[in-house]
């Protein structure tokens, strides 16, 4: 019996996948065909690296909406991490204390946004959203409303030669942990049946504020590879990629309704999305339309899931 659940939660998360990464694969196709400057290893790395950033808010993301939450905070508080961490280096801290600086405060935003949840027993759409209203406040107090310019000596080289890298292990870190842990298997419990994981044992408290504090790292460490790619922290950084890291989420599969969801398909997402941009852009297709078809994939996917549900 339990070999038989193992391998239909496995065929799950499969089918969850093939979606996009069948649009993919036929997206990459088409562009190829229709413009040379698409398979260029040049442009095809700097699509990987910009993505960077809102494919790691997109896998914090993850994590909450698997456990049946949501986060809109997580683009001001990008911005906020990024502004403490250079404003910490402008002060005199060096490199690695201006990313743990900038890791913290995405920690201690995620903390609040589940304590608050929990504890209070708040929709994590309400508490959430007045974070983004706090964070975004907070980065435009603390920088004085400018972008701060003052990086410390080897700052620089996180975003520009190891972003790629830092994405790798997020990636794989979250995918093991989802996969393999007491918390992953709890996050898609908690997710598909609260009360049923409650009267098992499971501490909703605990659990549901650790992945709100997963998303706040995930944010912190996006908004320390934003500024440090850019080399400047702006307090407006990551203005609405809430809404991306939202769509790669549900894109690549996971459900807006809890307990079903994977890393590898959220990854597919955020490329897809990326991959979508750049041939528009490319072909010279009107920014408008970029929206209109990512907001279309969107829709699309939540169809999809709501009809693989009916479907059980």
């Amino acid at each position: 019996m339990a070999t038989h659940l193992l391998t239909h939660a496995t065929s799950g998360r499969i089918r969850q996948v093939v979606a996009p990464l069948s649009f993919l694969v036929i997206l990459g196709i088409f562009l190829s065909t229709q413009t040379p400057n698409f398979l260029t290893w040049e442009n095809l790395r700097t699509v990987a690296i910009q993505t960077v950033s809102v494919a790691i808010l997109a896998i914090g993301e993850t994590a909450v909406i698997i456990s049946g939450g949501i986060d809109l905070s997580v683009g001001a508080v990008l911005a906020l991490s990024g502004v403490t961490a250079v404003y910490a280096m402008e002060h005199g801290a060096s490199a690695l204390v201006g990313v743990l600086v900038g890791l913290l405060t995405g920690a201690v935003c995620g903390a609040f946004n589940g304590l608050v949840t929990t504890r209070l027993r708040m929709p994590a759409f309400v508490v959430t959203l007045g974070m983004l209203g706090m964070a975004s406040g907070a980065a435009l107090l603390i920088s004085g409303g400018v972008s701060l310019t003052g990086i410390a000596p080897g700052f620089e080289r996180l975003g520009r030669d190891w972003s790629l890298g830092v994405l790798a292990v997020v990636a794989v870190g979250f995918h093991l942990l989802l996969s393999y842990t007491r918390l992953g298997r709890y996050c898609y419990a908690i997710g598909g049946n609260p009360e049923a994981a409650r009267l098992s044992g499971v501490s909703l408290v605990w659990y549901q504020t650790s992945y709100f504090v997963l998303c706040g790292l995930c944010a912190g460490l996006a908004g320390v590879l934003q500024a440090s790619r850019a080399t400047v922290a702006q307090p407006t950084a990551g203005k609405g990629w809430e809404l991306d890291a939202i769509a790669a989420a549900v894109i690549g599969g996971t459900s807006l309704m809890g307990g079903q969801g994977s890393i590898i398909g959220t990854l597919l997402g955020a490329f897809l999305m990326a991959i979508i941009r750049n041939g528009c852009n490319l072909l010279n297709v009107e920014v408008e339309w970029q929206q209109v078809f990512i907001g279309a994939m969107v829709i699309v996917a939540v169809f999809y899931d709501r009809w693989q549900r009916g479907r059980r």
